[in-house]
């Protein structure tokens, strides 16, 4: 495929999703149906079983709205058959300014405006950035195609020590945040309390954090083997997931396996192979 059928093939899907949105805020009562229709299907797979999709349907909600935004910088930057790695920060600036008109748009029919605009703006914005890195890990990639001896020294090192948190967590015989749940608890009611989004419960703080712990996964990864090992950092934070929850469900009974872990994880394993891409190009550049 040529620049120029890459970039026109990005320009109309940016027009077709430019006209979906301002559908979705003018006309009355689609983004309520819109909403209902995600809620039902959340709860379609919630019925499959324990575990499936626990998630609150707030936060199911702006995990949509950040998926949907992680798409602006990258179309951005393909809708450009100039694009350079200097722009992405422009990029990025600009996907943000869209993020807060959108927030603005979807609050101002809403019967709280201000709970509606944080919670669209906080969401997008979360896009925003991972977009923006997937933007910088797609310019960099070229550089980052092979590791380097250091940085394979240091990596060997880390991940070694990452690897035993990772067991030591995983086979804990009670949840590592048992203890600390009630004042987990508090500070999400708090947090609320002083305007964070309603759907920023306990639920939204457990998945982040098991996005986080397996980021070091695929930074690891990509530090040892290089950016074309890009699939291996994913597929083996899925695979890993999948076998951290399977041990769990059959031989700890005090632990809950869970497809939120497995999407959460799996998730981690993706942003740190974009950040692996990414220090991997500055490293052999400087």
């Amino acid at each position: 495929m040529t620049t120029a059928t890459r970039t026109a093939i990005v320009r109309i899907v940016l027009s077709v999703a430019v006209v979906l949105v301002v559908a979705v805020l003018l006309v009355p009562g689609l983004a309520d149906r819109l909403r209902s229709g995600v809620v039902a299907g959340v709860g379609a797979l919630r019925a499959l079983g324990h575990g499936t999709l626990a998630l609150g349907d707030g936060f199911v909600l702006a995990m949509g709205v950040t998926v949907g935004t992680a798409l602006l910088p990258v179309l951005l930057a393909g809708a450009s058959r100039a694009s350079r790695p200097d722009a992405i920060r422009r990029r990025a600036v600009t996907s943000g300014v869209v993020v807060l008109l959108l927030a603005v748009g979807a609050a101002l029919p809403a019967t709280y405006p201000s709970d509606r605009f944080r919670s669209v703006a906080l969401a997008g914005l979360v896009g925003v950035g991972i977009g923006a890195l997937a933007d910088a890990a797609w310019h960099a990639r070229a550089r980052a195609a092979h590791a380097s001896g250091r940085t394979r020294r240091v990596a060997w090192t880390l991940a070694a020590a990452y690897g035993l948190v990772v067991v030591l967590v995983a086979t804990a015989g009670s949840p590592v945040d048992g203890g600390a749940y009630p004042t987990l608890v508090r500070a999400i009611a708090a947090g609320q309390r002083l305007g964070a989004p309603g759907w920023l419960g306990y639920d939204a703080v457990e998945f982040t954090a098991n996005v986080l712990f397996f980021v070091p996964f695929g930074f690891f990864v990509l530090l040892l083997f290089g950016a074309r090992a890009w699939w291996v950092g994913m597929l083996g934070g899925f695979v890993a997931s999948c076998a951290i929850e399977t041990v769990q469900a059959l031989f700890l009974p005090a632990r809950f396996a869970s497809v939120d872990d497995v999407l959460a994880n799996t998730s981690g394993a993706v942003l740190g192979v974009l950040v692996g891409v990414v220090v991997l190009g500055r490293v052999r550049r400087s």
